[in-house]
């Protein structure tokens, strides 16, 4: 073989191998591209809950790179969680995506470039609403989410036909006491259809049906025949007692 068919052999193989690199690798971008599906099928993105944050709720917060800021902590009485080197911010009342872009507001104060953080929160089944009066079943219920309060009166077997449906009240729990109850006037908002306008149900509050008052009015009444008729009968007695020189 000669030097030139040589030469021309060499530049044929080396030509080669570079459209097949270019073809397989595609060059940096066509690679990324190609690497990209793989990628986001592996860290897929998670859809952020709408329910609001309360205490209770554990939070757990991861921060790509920068390992000192990762903790898991609670939302305290007073709605807060504390995060390391930050101090203690606002959760209570909160959804998750509010509580990211705060924490990431907070981080970039640290941080420089992009901020990426991972946010979960969970609630504790262990926490319970209440519900309490004229219901057939009087008892503290599980509840891990908010729940509507025609579902909760449900569940504790319904009103009674002394049941006062216009004055039912919902006591919020909030910062570890109860605060102003909500009242709920049933019977106006079925006869307006806006089961909207109910509101909502959370975990640790107490659900207080009231008894109607003419049935209130009807045991003030018994009790006070009741006393009566003691004080006549022990005033009755006495006096037999002395007729009969036993007193």
């Amino acid at each position: 073989m000669n030097t030139s068919r040589l030469i021309l052999v060499v530049t044929a193989i080396v030509l080669g191998n570079g459209v097949f690199v270019n073809a397989v690798a595609g060059g940096p971008e066509q690679l990324q591209q190609l690497t990209r599906p793989a990628v986001e099928s592996l860290q897929p993105r998670r859809s952020l809950s709408t329910a609001v944050m309360k205490p209770g709720d554990q939070v757990d917060l991861k921060v790509w790179g920068y390992s000192e800021f990762n903790t898991t902590t609670t939302v305290n009485p007073d709605g807060k969680i504390a995060i390391p080197l930050i101090g203690e911010v606002k959760a209570d009342g909160l959804t998750e995506e509010q509580l990211t872009e705060q924490l990431s507001r907070k981080l970039s104060e640290y941080i420089h470039g992009e901020v990426r953080l991972t946010l979960s929160v969970t609630s504790p089944t262990s926490q319970k609403i209440a519900v309490l009066g004229a219901v057939a079943r009087q008892d503290y219920y599980p509840a891990s989410a908010d729940v509507s309060l025609f579902e909760l009166l449900s569940i504790a077997g319904g009103l009674q036909s002394e049941s006062d449906w216009r004055h039912v009240k919902i006591n919020r729990r909030k910062n570890g006491e109860y605060s102003e109850a909500v009242v709920v006037d049933l019977v106006k908002v079925m006869e307006s259809g806006n089961l909207e306008a109910i509101p909502k149900v959370r975990p640790g509050d107490t659900v207080f049906v009231p008894y109607r008052k003419h049935r209130v009015r009807g045991f003030v009444s018994s009790l006070s025949a009741v006393l009566t008729l003691s004080s006549t009968l022990a005033s009755t007695t006495l006096l037999f007692l002395s007729l009969s020189g036993r007193i």
